[in-house]
């Protein structure tokens, strides 16, 4: 499936794209389906085939929310300024992509804003532990060809979705890497709150040479859904490995033998026990 459309969906096959109608089914982009003629239609949608590398979000009712499916990897994007840099969604979405054993690339946009001094030491710092990070400015084109050369070259079993707060210029970027293509409205920054509006409302895959890209809704705030506390302490960006008095340590306040506060940066620890905390409540909640 290729895009939604409000109560619709357009699914593409070897005879090209078509409309078609929930018919009481749930399908994301990505998902593979199964669908019928519909007479006076296009078609209808009977079945959603069971869902790899999913990135899933919770919501703020504790609902699980799909966000696509059989994706390659995500690119996560972040501007420097307007909205400012928010290094811990980009660790949440770092976290959740390597839950979903999905690569992720940081695609770092308005760069001409100028970079804060602490905003270049996270940047530095995760490129140092091995996470592509890409720079550009999409209404000029700078750095564009770059982001659309690491896209082609990834050989990713699926398409990349791109994600990030609002306003960071995601579809702004798809735009710059498809500029024969409309794909939709561009949104401002509100000037009092500093934060995107949201204009991307749906979802959609789009070919990119060799690749493909899925341009997705702008959100505030992302709690990956479906992780175990070890998935955080494994996988959370810029954890070193401490050699606390017990292995299964979660670094906690007041864990006994805990070395996390004499080792790990006080910004950095904070980050992990904060998604820490949200996963250990999910985990409590689903318990009968």
């Amino acid at each position: 499936m290729v895009a939604t459309k409000g109560r619709k969906v357009v699914v593409a096959d070897d005879d090209g794209e078509r409309d078609c109608f929930l018919s009481g089914q749930r399908a994301v982009v990505g998902d593979l389906v199964d669908w019928v003629t519909a007479h006076g239609e296009g078609g209808k949608l009977v079945g959603v085939r069971p869902r790899e590398r999913t990135l899933v979000r919770r919501d703020f009712k504790g609902r699980d929310q799909v966000i696509a499916a059989h994706l390659g990897g995500l690119v996560v994007v972040a501007s420097t300024q307007h909205p400012p840099y928010r290094p811990g969604l980009v660790d949440r979405y770092l976290v959740a992509a390597a839950a979903a054993g999905l690569d992720a690339v940081l695609v770092v946009t308005k760069a001409d804003l100028g970079v804060e001094p602490e905003v270049e030491a996270d940047l530095a710092a995760r490129e140092a532990q091995g996470l592509p990070v890409l720079r550009c400015v999409p209404p000029t084109g700078e750095g564009v060809d770059a982001v659309r050369a690491f896209l082609e070259e990834a050989d990713a079993p699926g398409p990349w979705a791109f994600v990030g707060h609002s306003g960071v210029g995601k579809t702004s970027l798809v735009q710059a890497l498809l500029p024969e293509v409309d794909v939709g409205p561009v949104g401002e920054v509100s000037e009092r709150w500093d934060q995107g509006r949201h204009t991307t409302t749906s979802s959609r895959i789009y070919a990119l040479g060799a690749a493909e890209v899925a341009d997705s809704p702008g959100i505030r705030t992302f709690l990956p859904s479906g992780l175990a506390a070890a998935d955080v302490q494994g996988a959370f960006p810029g954890m070193p490995p401490l050699a606390c008095r017990y292995r299964d340590c979660l670094h906690r306040p007041g864990e006994e033998g805990c070395v996390a506060e004499a080792e790990v940066g006080e910004a950095l620890l904070a980050r992990y026990r904060r998604l820490l905390d949200e996963v250990l409540d999910q985990e409590a909640r689903a318990r009968p």
